[in-house]
């Protein structure tokens, strides 16, 4: 982690680019977690990539930007595609945003069976980031 440039030296074998850019010390350690994890074939900050969901909050028309989309063996044929959304202070449009993703964008998604599997998972606590994510893996999401 580099304080000064607030960004997080990634490995190239599990992400692409070479620095996660740093919101928080939360998406380091995430950063960290997920490549600490064998289970994990690649992953990346969502930065900069225009990867966004759509939403509407009070009838305004917003885009969501996931912090992280990772790519996780989970047994199956094909990688899982998992969304990490890192939660730290409530923000008044952040249930909309979860709700969305999780109830609207992934079942869309994966109807269309064109973009592989995904799923979504949000944490609250980076230093158990591994554990929530094999507990959401075991329960069968």
């Amino acid at each position: 982690f580099d304080t000064a440039r607030e960004t997080y030296l990634t490995s190239p074998a599990l992400c692409h680019v070479s620095h996660v850019v740093l919101d928080s010390g939360w998406e380091a350690k995430m950063a960290e977690s997920l490549e600490e994890m064998p289970e994990v074939v690649a992953y990346v900050k969502n930065q900069g990539l225009g990867f966004t969901i759509p939403y509407t909050l009070n009838g305004e028309e917003r885009s969501y930007i996931p912090d992280f989309i990772v790519r996780i063996n989970d047994g199956r044929d094909d990688a899982l595609n998992l969304i990490v959304e890192v939660s730290g202070e409530k923000k008044k449009d952040k249930a909309q945003k979860v709700t969305t993703a999780r109830e609207l964008w992934i079942p869309a998604v994966n109807n269309h069976g064109g973009f592989g599997r995904w799923a979504f998972i949000e944490s609250s606590d980076p230093w158990d980031a591994k554990n929530t994510i094999r507990a959401f893996l075991a329960a069968g999401r």
